[in-house]
């Protein structure tokens, strides 16, 4: 991309950006999108660098800050006002918001904070370094501050970790017309209002009011007699997966959060939610890898050292397993010397063995983590994955059978092939399911089972088959 030299190009460019950034989120956009921006910096042109901040979507932004190198933020960050930088605090990912606030003044810091919704405030501050962190909660009004340490309470996978506390509440011997002038007060300190949740004088839940019954009835009806009984909510401890599922099972955009008593302590939302069924798809298929142990993150930034501390445990116990099938290998050597034919199929049934085995086990952990499967379908589900396994079995077992008979021209050579490619992939299939079950019961993260672990297994088990059929068919 050329560098632009006029008033003019400046201007065509800062246009550009912002379409680019309101339509491409690809990789190649915003790179296109963070040329567009170092352009304009290097060519000092003041108004377009206001044009671009002013008109960009602090989510757009946050995207762009994380392809552009750390050493063009100021320019950025000094055109936006306390408001824009509460915001992009908010968008931003977890590893480059302790970047941001190195870029920020302490006293920036704590009034962007401020801005925020208790729940965001807990998350950004949970995100900063432990003395910056401890700065920032000082420096707030004591009622933000009492509010953001309740919240950090909670361990951030925990509905308690994912409320906030602003919402509007009103008494269950309340009006219509007092119900409207609690709203009318609430709404600064609020922000989106979906519902108005109902309590008696111990301000425990008693029923929900939605917004359209306000507008629908007179002034002098009773709040009780409009309000719905029927209320899903949950407790503070309640891990975060199972919170996300009641908002998809039951299509909800807020949902209630009260303690063992039944007193309302905060409210969960709909835009939270997203970004819990995000982050556990990223730390699944993270742990899928065995790339990272609960930091999806991680792997995406400069901490090489880390990122490889991380990785490698995986990496070393997988060596350790592959040290089984090393020596079965070499035991065809020695127990078929004179048919070194049986040695090449040695990998192929291993490799297939291992790949059926981490199929069945990613559909099992994502079926963990959608709901759909439990303990008790496994039935179900082990007799459904016995017959697509024996399917595949089938038609595998044949084709590699055929390539063995066209490649050697031995029959028992070819008969052992298949077979063992039939037993080895139902019995991989069979374990893929297993295994993350048997995590799941003695409480460890089932997604750890879908990568080498499962894999790991199963090559030994394919393996093994292939050398029992070989000695059973040919030594027999």
């Amino acid at each position: 991309m050329s560098k632009p030299t006029t008033d003019h190009e400046i201007e065509t460019a800062a246009e550009a950006l912002a379409e680019t950034l309101e339509v491409n989120f690809a990789p190649d956009g915003l790179r296109d999108a963070a040329a567009s921006v170092e352009d304009l910096i290097e060519a000092g042109d003041e108004a377009a660098l206001d044009e671009v901040v002013a008109g960009t979507h602090p989510a757009d932004l946050a995207a762009l800050l994380g392809v552009l190198s750390h050493e063009l933020w100021p320019p950025l960050l000094k055109r936006l006002d306390i408001a824009r930088i509460s915001d992009l605090l908010e968008e931003l990912p977890d590893h480059l918001r302790d970047d941001l606030a190195e870029h920020l003044l302490p006293q920036q810091l704590s009034d962007a904070v401020e801005e925020m919704a208790s729940d965001d405030a807990a998350d950004v501050i949970a995100d900063l370094p432990e003395d910056v962190a401890q700065d920032v909660i000082e420096a707030l009004p004591q009622e933000d501050r009492e509010e953001v340490e309740t919240l950090l309470a909670y361990p951030e996978d925990t509905a308690g970790g994912l409320m906030q506390t602003e919402l509007v509440s009103i008494s269950e011997h309340s009006t219509v017309d007092e119900a409207v002038g609690v709203l009318r007060s609430a709404e600064e300190d609020v922000g989106e209002i979906f519902f108005v949740y109902v309590v008696d004088d111990d301000n425990r839940l008693v029923g929900v009011l939605n917004l359209g019954a306000l507008l629908l009835f007179k002034g002098h009806r009773p709040i009780r007699n409009l309000m719905k009984t029927k209320i899903h909510m949950v407790n503070p401890e309640e891990d975060q997966e199972s919170v996300a599922r009641i908002f998809q099972r039951y299509d909800l955009v807020a949902l209630p959060v009260v303690d063992g008593d039944g007193t309302l302590i905060g409210r969960i939302l709909h835009d939270d939610v997203v970004d819990v069924l995000q982050e556990e798809a990223d730390e699944d298929i993270m742990h899928m890898a065995g790339a990272t142990a609960g930091e999806p993150e991680l792997v995406y930034t400069d901490q090489l050292f880390r990122i490889a501390g991380v990785r490698l445990p995986w990496l070393l116990a997988t060596l350790a397993g592959l040290a089984v099938p090393a020596v079965l290998t070499s035991g065809f050597q020695v127990s078929f010397p004179h048919m070194k034919e049986l040695v090449p199929f040695v990998l192929v049934i291993g490799a297939m063995g291992g790949n059926v085995g981490s199929q069945s086990a990613t559909i099992v952990v994502r079926g963990f983590a959608t709901g759909r499967v439990d303990f008790q379908n496994l039935g179900h589900f082990l007799f459904k994955e016995l017959v697509i396994s024996s399917l595949m079995g089938l038609a595998c077992g044949a084709m590699s059978g055929i390539v063995s008979q066209l490649w050697h021209g031995n029959t028992m050579l070819s008969l052992t092939v298949a077979i063992s490619m039939f037993v080895a992939i139902i019995a991989s299939a069979i374990l893929g399911v297993l295994v993350p079950y048997f995590f799941r019961l003695v409480n460890i993260d089932p997604a750890i089972a879908a990568g080498p672990a499962v894999t790991t297994i199963d090559d030994i088990v394919a393996i093994g088959i292939y050398y029992l059929v070989a000695i059973l068919l040919i030594t027999a």
